[in-house]
């Protein structure tokens, strides 16, 4: 009988065992946690539940618009609401089923939740990865790190960055101020506590790059501004932002 090296021993028992897990425990909705066929998906259910951003859009805040206005149409957002950065792209539109999706990575550390959001964003992000240079995670601040363990920008950056061909640049920019939570505040008051919350501490890795900023949600896009500046600031050609989903208003749909 011919022996069976130790190294591929191994790796049939890994095998062996990840199949009986398998059938053990069968793949779950990463939702609402039904069982499934195929894993780290959603179920018909959930999936007809989330609301993905198709065109046409915004061509600056990549949100969903009523109607088809031609190239470069605009979100009446825009009159009072104008980003820092240059674009933004989004992968589907934050409901009931999008912050169970952004919880379960954020607070459950559900596997495979950063690759499903990855496997949504990078089609709604393709016109600006055409000229970007990197993908860079929205940072944490340490002491937020040391107390969820992870950064869920992290995850998805490195989720995208084979799908999207860019590498990932994760401690060119720290977060130095610890900031207040940002739910209830208005966008004003997100502003002035971001202020100064961010630095470069690799100017070489910003200078002259076009940098996409990555993270899971954008509300009122207090955080991107913020680091559009610090990036700006530093010698950045370019910031765009892509994220899994965002806050959007009906009445914001309308075309300018």
């Amino acid at each position: 009988m011919v022996g069976v090296p130790l190294a591929g021993a191994a790796r049939l028992g890994r095998g062996a065992l990840a199949a009986g897990v398998a059938l053990a425990v069968p793949p779950l909705c990463l939702a609402c946690r039904r069982p499934l066929v195929d894993p780290r998906t959603l179920c018909g259910s959930c999936l007809r539940d989330l609301e993905i951003v198709t065109p046409p859009i915004c061509d600056i805040m990549g949100t969903p618009l009523a109607y088809d206005a031609g190239p470069g149409a605009r979100s009446p957002e825009l009159r009072w609401n104008h980003p820092l950065y240059d674009k933004a792209r989004v992968a589907t539109v934050f409901g009931p089923l999008s912050q169970r999706l952004v919880h379960q990575l954020k607070y459950h550390d559900v596997p495979g939740v950063a690759a499903l959001m990855a496997r949504l964003m990078a089609p709604a992000m393709a016109d600006l990865v055409a000229d970007a240079d990197l993908l860079l995670p929205v940072p944490l601040h340490r002491r937020r790190l040391l107390k969820r363990r992870f950064n869920q920008a992290v995850l998805i950056a490195d989720a995208l960055a084979p799908l999207v061909g860019l590498p990932v640049v994760r401690h060119a920019v720290r977060r130095v101020r610890h900031t207040a939570h940002q739910v209830g505040l208005a966008r004003e008051q997100r502003a002035d506590n971001l202020h100064g919350a961010f630095k470069v501490v690799e100017p070489h890795a910003i200078a002259g790059r076009a940098v996409i900023l990555v993270d899971d949600v954008l509300t009122s896009g207090a955080t991107a501004d913020a680091l559009a500046v610090t990036l700006r600031a530093a010698g950045a050609r370019g910031v765009r932002v892509a994220v899994f989903t965002r806050v959007v208003a009906d009445a914001n749909r309308e075309p300018a």
